[in-house]
């Protein structure tokens, strides 16, 4: 009796062992008989059992892994990422766009779009775009460039959306944009760099030949005329050459801007500089209309004394006209 119940005693210790989760239990088998045919099954059972375990702990290190992997290339782009579900309810947010928008995304985590105007109303505008940029479209993917007040600035956002491949689980909807502000505005000026270079080009081939004739016909026929009309002629040419000079120096600071010049900075004084273009200002300081306090021992500063100059006089000139 107890060679026949021994072995059914190991099995039982054994179907408890993997009922508990351990699945390194061999029993030995000791006899061809049905028993040594049903611990033979069981040792079969528990290698692919743990076979199978090793397999599934194989699949979710890798699964971490590549989570892990994923979340850390989300983390290290410069634009935002937003994973939505099938429902429009948020999934996924890399800090990226919490930082381009300046709002805490985090928190609307499990949130449908529709509703984070409500919890975060600086967000409304931004989901609305996101909301119609997918009823829009029709070839699963869309892309719109926007203007939205962000932190009280205006920037312009690059928005691209598509829909994830997948079913119920793994579907959904992603959103990858990114702030371009200092792109747009660089193309601007690079247009309104090129608009005033040829618009320089184009002013100044005819100036000088305008000059040129007005102080001919001076020279030619003031001989000829009478003193008054002399004169009259003279003070005629006068304004035609100053009006020539001022458009030359309006087409050459187009020519400047058009060539974007960098700053050349020196060690500069910079009330010795306020006091030299004032001084071009004389008729307005002795009418009392500019007058200049400047803090003493001041510290010298790193500068571009042409450029720095060009500031000054364009501020005490616009003062004086408004």
């Amino acid at each position: 009796s107890e060679r026949f119940a021994a072995p059914l005693g190991l099995l039982a210790e054994g179907t408890r062992a993997v009922a508990q989760g351990d699945f390194t239990r061999r029993q030995p088998v000791v006899s061809r008989d049905e028993l040594g045919v049903l611990t033979e099954s069981f040792n079969t059972m528990t290698a692919q059992l743990a076979e199978a375990q090793a397999r599934a702990e194989e699949g979710r290190r890798a699964t971490e892994t590549t989570r892990a992997y994923l979340e850390s290339i989300l983390g290290n782009l410069s634009a935002g990422v937003l994973v939505f579900d099938d429902t429009h309810r948020l999934r996924t947010v890399n800090p990226s766009a919490s930082v381009i928008l300046q709002q805490p995304l985090a928190e609307l985590t499990g949130m449908p779009l529709a509703e984070w105007g409500k919890r975060l109303p600086a967000l409304a505008p931004f989901a609305e775009l996101v909301a119609e940029g997918f009823r829009s479209s029709r070839d699963r993917q869309w892309q719109k460039e926007a203007e939205l007040a962000v932190a009280s600035l205006s920037r312009t956002l690059l928005m691209r959306g598509t829909r994830l491949p997948g079913g119920t689980d793994m579907g959904g909807y992603v959103v990858v944009f990114d702030d371009v502000s200092e792109l747009v505005q660089a193309q601007r000026d690079a247009a309104w760099a090129e608009v005033a270079r040829r618009l320089a080009h184009e002013i100044k081939n005819p100036l000088t030949p305008i000059q040129l004739s007005a102080e001919r016909i001076e020279h030619k026929l003031a001989p000829r005329l009478q003193p008054a009309d002399a004169a009259m002629l003279q003070r005629s040419v006068a304004t035609i050459v100053a009006q020539v000079q001022a458009m030359k120096q309006l087409v050459n600071e187009f020519r400047d801007y058009a060539r974007l010049p960098s700053a050349r900075l020196v060690p500069l004084e910079l009330n010795a500089l306020v006091t030299e273009v004032l001084g071009l200002y004389s008729a307005a300081v002795e009418r009392g209309q500019l007058s200049a306090l400047l803090a003493e021992d001041l510290p010298l500063v790193l500068g571009d004394s042409s450029q720095l100059r060009q500031v000054i006089h364009n501020l005490v000139q616009n003062a004086l006209d408004a």
